[in-house]
């Protein structure tokens, strides 16, 4: 069997927010990675923006053969903690497992919120700023129609899509 055919994907912990950093620095060293990745939309400074965030923060995936890659150098790369341990032993991630991560690690994961009827969200823009509402429907593609209780009675209104967050 060929030493390439003894590699497992073994988790990393990094140090927090610390794994673009943490993967450049183990790729530039020879290890194979995997780090898949989001992309999403969040509100940051009243803007809603494109953000691309770790599918698993505080971690990522290294591939190696235990006995005949030095795992030492992982404990002192930058952004880096060491290798994730059971009992003192590292343990390997089920190849099954890793399948749908390794594909996902080719291109980012682009994840657009999907309202469910009944959902309560908080209006973040416009002149109903600051008010909770129910999601009601999608209006097309940029567009919801949410119902807002006011003068007694819920009224729909139709807005713009990413003027909606989670209410907390």
């Amino acid at each position: 069997m060929a030493p390439t055919d003894l590699k497992r994907w073994f988790l990393v912990a990094t140090k927090p927010r610390a794994e673009a950093l943490a993967r450049q620095h183990l790729e530039r060293q020879g290890y194979g990675l995997c780090a898949p990745q989001l992309r999403l939309k969040k509100r940051q400074r009243g803007a809603w923006k494109s953000v691309i965030e770790p599918l698993f923060p505080g971690y990522v995936f290294v591939k190696l053969t235990l006995g005949a890659d030095d795992t030492a150098p992982i404990r002192s790369t930058v952004g880096c903690l060491g290798l994730v341990r059971f009992g003192g032993i590292p343990l390997p991630v089920p190849e099954g497992i890793m399948q749908p991560f390794l594909e996902a690690d080719e291109q980012t994961i682009d994840l657009a919120r999907q309202w469910r009827p009944g959902d309560v969200v908080r209006i973040e823009e416009g002149p109903l700023a600051g008010l909770e509402a129910v999601f009601a429907m999608a209006k097309g593609r940029d567009r919801v129609e949410v119902l807002i209780h006011a003068l007694g009675s819920q009224q729909r209104v139709s807005i713009d899509k990413q003027a909606i967050s989670p209410a907390t």
